[in-house]
């Protein structure tokens, strides 16, 4: 592999979940959920769309996979890299590593955290 190539993959849709106070008892699950599916709303994906899930948040070790459940999905690839506040910048590397070599054709990249 010659590493990663400029311009292989391509950013089709971002939103933002509720912000500041949002509902009691709403989990980063929720609010990642809802970003989820504001996104998809901006590109025009749906959620079968979805082949890879890659989210972290410190509320739980296993929000990639708390995320798909929630979210009924059954992606070829996941990813819950917690390395702080760079988590994400990780994601995105390795979701155009995984798109670039053939695993997956759309991955979700999603963050939340709810404050008390």
């Amino acid at each position: 592999m010659s590493g990663l190539k400029r311009g292989s993959v391509a950013v089709v849709g971002a939103a933002e979940s509720d912000l500041g106070q949002v509902a009691p008892d709403t989990t980063p699950t929720d609010l990642m959920a809802q970003a989820t599916r504001r996104a998809l709303d901006d590109c025009g994906l749906k959620l079968s769309d979805i082949d890879a899930v890659l989210c972290a948040h410190t509320q739980s070790r296993m929000a990639a996979l708390q995320l798909c459940e929630y979210l009924r999905v059954k992606p070829k690839y996941f990813d819950t890299t917690q390395i702080g506040g760079s988590s994400f910048m990780s994601h995105l590397a390795h979701a155009q590593a995984a798109i670039q070599q053939g695993v997956c054709e759309v991955a979700l990249i999603a963050a939340a955290r709810s404050a008390p």
